[in-house]
C-alpha cells in the first residue's frame, strides 16, 4: 500500500511537471500518457529499484527495468493469451484450478468439476468455451507448468455468472460502454506474492485496451478485507454493491462484493486517469516484487 501510494504521488507530480504552462495547448490524453511514460522511464533511478528488490531476484524481479516501460510486458513468454476454447493448454488451466480450489473447498460434489481427456480432474464451466472468453496464463519457465491464470468474459457477448445466478445484474449503461469481467483468478501457492498475478492483470489490460472495452468488473470475497481496502483506498475501483451478494452456486456460504475498474475509452481523460492511477503504478510496482521466474522447478502442482 505504501509503495503504491508513493508511486501514485510520484506519478501525479511527474504529470504536473510534464504539463506545459499556458498559453500552450495541452496535448491529447494519449499523448500526455506517452509523455508521462517517457518522463518516468528517463527520470526513475532503475538501479535503485533493482537494489530494492529481494536478494537474488534483482534482475528478474525488475524484468530488466530499463525495458519495463517498453516491450517486455507484452512479451508472449511472460503471459500466454488463449482465445481458442479447443486449445489444449486450457486443460492445464483447469487442472490448476482444481489443485488450488481443492485446498480451500470441498469439490467432491461441485458441478464444475470435470474429468479431462487424460483422466485427471479439472474445474471448468460453460463460459470457458464462449467465443468471447479470453484466458491469460503465466508459466513457470523452470518447470514448464502453468502456475497462474485468469480469464475475461465479454459482458455484451455472454451472460456473466453473476447474472445467470442472479447474484448481480449489471446496468445497461455500464455494458454499453464495453465491459469484460475478470474472473477465475487462480495461482499456485508458490506463485503467490510474486509477479505472476500482477502480470495477468497487466497483460489483460494491454489486450483489451486495444479493443472497445472501458470497464473491468470483478468480484471480491467479503473475507478478503485487505484486498477490499486496497481497491477502495488506492485505486479508482467502484464498489457496485453496498453489501456482499451470495454466491452459493460457486461455493455454499460465500459472499462477495461486485466491483468495477473503469478504464475509460481510448484518448479520453478517463483513460488517462486509469493509466496514471492504476496501470502505471501496477507496472512499476512489479519492480519491488519477487519474480515468478525464480520459482523452483517443482515436480508437480501440490
Amino acid at each position: 500500500g505504501l509503495v503504491i501510494g508513493y508511486l501514485e504521488t510520484s506519478l501525479f507530480r511527474a504529470c504536473h511537471l510534464a504539463s506545459p504552462p499556458p498559453p500552450y495547448k495541452l496535448p491529447q490524453p494519449q499523448q500526455r500518457t506517452n509523455m508521462l511514460a517517457l518522463r518516468l522511464s528517463r527520470s526513475l533511478n532503475f538501479k535503485s529499484l533493482q537494489l530494492a528488490a529481494p536478494h537474488g531476484t534483482r534482475s528478474r524481479a525488475s524484468f530488466h527495468t530499463e525495458h519495463l516501460l517498453r516491450s517486455s510486458i507484452s512479451d508472449p513468454t511472460v503471459c500466454e493469451i488463449i482465445e481458442d476454447s479447443n486449445d489444449t493448454r486450457l486443460d492445464e488451466v483447469y487442472k490448476l484450478r482444481y489443485e488450488v480450489a481443492s485446498d480451500i473447498m470441498d469439490l467432491s460434489k461441485h458441478p464444475q468439476v470435470v474429468t479431462l481427456a487424460d483422466g485427471e480432474k479439472g474445474v471448468k464451466d460453460k463460459l470457458d468455451e464462449e467465443e468471447s472468453t479470453v484466458h491469460f496464463a503465466v508459466r513457470n519457465p523452470n518447470s514448464g507448468k502453468v502456475v497462474a491464470s485468469i480469464r475475461t468474459v465479454d459482458a455484451n457477448a455472454s451472460q456473466l455468472e453473476m447474472e445467470r445466478y442472479n447474484w448481480h445484474n449489471l446496468d445497461a449503461d455500464l455494458k454499453a460502454g464495453g465491459t469484460v469481467e475478470w474472473c477465475r483468478l487462480v495461482a499456485h501457492r508458490e506463485a503467490r506474492g510474486t509477479t505472476a498475478a500482477p502480470m495477468l492483470y497487466i497483460q489483460s489490460v494491454r489486450h483489451h485496451q486495444e479493443r472497445d472495452v472501458s470497464n473491468f468488473v470483478f468480484m471480491v470475497d467479503q473475507k478478503a478485507t485487505k484486498l477490499l481496502d486496497y481497491y477502495n483506498k488506492w485505486t479508482i475501483a467502484e464498489q457496485l454493491t453496498d453489501a456482499p451478494v451470495r454466491c452459493d452456486e460457486f461455493e455454499p456460504g460465500r459472499k462477495s462484493y461486485v466491483m468495477n475498474m473503469p478504464m475509460g475509452a481510448a484518448n479520453t481523460p478517463a483513460r488517462l486517469k486509469f493509466q496514471t492511477m492504476v496501470y502505471w503504478p501496477a507496472v512499476l510496482g512489479t519492480c519491488f516484487m519477487k519474480s515468478y521466474r525464480d520459482m523452483p522447478a517443482a515436480p508437480a502442482l501440490v
